[in-house]
């Protein structure tokens, strides 16, 4: 996994990379999985430098749905209407994964209009997002 996200790091140098916090499942196999992916994208990053941002589902489905307690199926729907595709993002993690960047993206905006620097975990400081490449 370290290496694949090393891989991915290298191919697309994000100038920051947004991860959804871990929050509690009723599955705790999936929660110590996902806990363990999420430490190995924290450090990737880190040995890289790149800043990262962490938000709480709740978080994430309130600034794209507008309600945190969105299904997914609702926050598919929205991501597909937010970034203009014409088909919703299967599977729904994708839809998850896009709409983590998607609340980055926003608070950050927020957080420029405002003043108010951006708190990451890795303390590099806060950087611009730029439009895809």
């Amino acid at each position: 996994m370290h290496a694949f996200v090393e891989k991915l790091l290298e191919e697309f140098q994000p100038d920051v990379v947004a991860v959804e916090s871990v929050f509690t499942a009723l599955n705790v196999k999936t929660a110590l999985r996902l806990a363990e992916v999420r430490g190995v994208v924290l450090l990737a990053a880190a040995q890289r430098n790149v800043p990262v941002y962490s938000y709480s589902p709740r978080e994430v489905k309130a600034s794209v749905a507008g309600y945190g307690h969105a299904t997914k199926e609702q926050m598919q729907v929205m991501v597909r209407a937010l970034l203009g595709m014409r088909e919703t993002p299967e599977p729904a993690d994708a839809a998850d994964a896009l709409a983590v960047a998607l609340c980055h993206i926003q608070a950050e905006h927020a957080r420029a209009r405002l003043g108010v620097p951006l708190r990451t975990n890795n303390r590099r400081g806060p950087s611009r997002v730029l439009a895809p490449r």
